[in-house]
């Protein structure tokens, strides 16, 4: 997907502290929030953002393999079950894109796939061969589940 946050559409745009205003764009099912000065408009920024934009867009793959890695061992394991395709739909989700007025690296927002059914039991084979049954339910992370993943570079991610 091309994201072209110069001639997007605007959400919404809102103070987020002292000094601080924050431009909220849509991409799919995909938001993007880049900070501004509030004494000036926020144009520049958003043409400073664009720059990095697509770069970051086009790495979430890579930040959802990065995420994987900072979570519980259940999660790495449902993550590893859909890579097999034993699950349809992946366990983390990248929700937002975040640009900081005090950072030039952008950050992703992670949390659970509202899609995935975690009351669902995969059969799994062993080292063995053998056939077992795992309830995912058993992996669910707790509510209020939430990432941030800093984009350091292409590929280059700071959790």
């Amino acid at each position: 997907m091309q994201i072209d946050l110069l001639n997007g559409t605007m959400l919404g745009h809102w103070e987020t502290g002292t000094g601080v205003m924050q431009c909220e764009l849509q991409f799919g099912g995909r938001l993007v929030y880049i900070q501004h000065p509030d004494n000036e408009p926020p144009q520049r920024r958003l043409a400073i953002a664009q720059q990095g934009v697509q770069a970051a867009w086009d790495d979430i793959p890579q930040a959802l393999a990065f995420a994987e890695q900072l979570c519980e061992p259940g999660i790495r394991q449902v993550w590893q079950l859909y890579e097999q395709g034993s699950v349809s739909c992946p366990p983390l989700e990248v929700y937002s894109i975040h640009f900081e007025i005090d950072s030039p690296y952008p950050y992703y927002s992670i949390s659970q796939t509202p899609q995935f059914d975690w009351n669902t039991r995969v059969i799994v084979e062993d080292e063995l061969g053998d056939e077992h049954s795992i309830h995912l339910l058993q992996f669910e992370p707790q509510k209020n589940f939430w990432l941030s993943v800093r984009r350091l570079g292409a590929g280059q991610f700071q959790g």
